[in-house]
């Protein structure tokens, strides 16, 4: 009993302390045969490559040349290339083409028709004209249309057929260049008026959402709209009387010419052109330079002006709002300029 468990703690010690030789070994053989068979498939690849030859036409430039594999369709890299190309221009083109086709298509007009309410866009397809034509019907008053946004129009199926139900076969389009005068302006009569130049009024138009028409080449700007936004500029030059020229600003603040064209551009000064001489409001200049107090204007308060025209106050808000009356905070009112307000809601 003792010598069978003396040799069995014996063999055990044995086998234990050669286990790393035997795993190293094991390791060692299975790389080599892993190595070996690599290298014979790489060897037999490169031998049936090399002697598979196959004369082919290029499907780009039409030349023979030798292929090596059965699926190679070009001669070289750049021919693959420019098919590959060729290949994504046309199917863009296809898409393109599906597309409109679609977009135009019966099934399309007839989801237009069943529409309650439509964009300039979609009024234009269903109509046959242009986007610009359906913009000049709006701005004539022919057709009506809701503005969302400034890049949101909106137009009633309905509407659209109003517009044909009172058309006149005898007389298309009843608004004439002379009948416009009372409601446009031209851009020489707003220059003469109000003194601007085409740049700041192209820009302002722009920036209020002015509407506009072309008619014969001649561009006319909304009467109301423009004498809304311009008016207080016309209004304010029409109360002064005291204008001096740069040079005598300058002469009596002791600046320089450029130094006063910066100090004009950041405060702003009501200004005018005579011939090529512009005159700035002295009153004006030197109250911005601290020189004369500024007087302090006459306001409304929110009660007051609800009661002197019998205004809802959403409805004083909105005209405040829309027509950049000057309006100052003092505590927990709102105090509204009170000519400003007089000369938009007098009679």
């Amino acid at each position: 009993m003792e010598v069978s468990l003396l040799s069995t703690i014996c063999i055990s010690n044995y086998f234990f302390c050669n286990l790393p030789l035997v795993t190293l070994q094991v390791n060692l053989l299975f790389r080599l045969t892993w190595t070996i068979e690599n290298v014979l498939i790489t060897i037999s690849r490169q031998i049936m490559s090399s002697n598979l030859k196959i004369e082919k036409i290029c499907e780009w430039c039409n030349n023979k040349f030798i292929a090596r594999t059965t699926t190679t369709k070009y001669c070289s890299h750049k021919c693959n290339s420019k098919a590959y190309k060729d290949r994504q221009r046309k199917d863009k083109a296809e898409r393109i083409s599906t597309r409109e086709a679609g977009k135009y298509s019966d099934e399309y007009i007839a989801k237009l028709n069943n529409k309650a309410f439509l964009k300039v866009q979609e009024v234009a397809i269903l109509l046959g004209l242009s986007k610009q034509t359906i913009y000049n019907l709006i701005y004539s008053n022919q057709l009506k249309a809701s503005k969302l946004s400034p890049r949101i129009t909106i137009i009633k199926k309905s509407d659209i057929d109003d517009m044909f139900e009172k058309a006149k076969s005898n007389k298309i389009n009843p608004t004439k260049a002379s009948d416009r005068q009372t409601e446009y302006y031209s851009l020489q009569e707003i220059k003469d008026k109000y003194r601007i130049s085409n740049t700041w009024l192209y820009k302002i138009a722009k920036e209020k959402n002015v509407p506009k028409l072309n008619n014969n080449g001649q561009v006319l700007f909304s009467k109301s709209h423009i004498d809304r936004l311009l008016r207080k500029r016309n209004e304010d030059q029409s109360e002064i009387s005291d204008w001096a020229n740069t040079q005598q600003l300058c002469d009596e603040l002791k600046m320089t010419t450029s130094a006063f064209h910066s100090f004009i551009s950041r405060v702003g000064v009501p200004k005018k052109r005579d011939g090529r001489t512009t005159y700035y409001s002295r009153k004006h200049v030197l109250t911005a330079k601290g020189i004369i107090q500024k007087e302090a204007p006459e306001f409304y308060t929110t009660d007051e002006a609800i009661k002197a025209y019998g205004l809802s106050r959403d409805s004083l808000y909105s005209l405040i709002k829309k027509n950049d009356i000057n309006k100052i905070r003092k505590g927990r009112y709102i105090l509204i300029s009170r000519n400003e307000l007089d000369n938009l809601l007098k009679p």
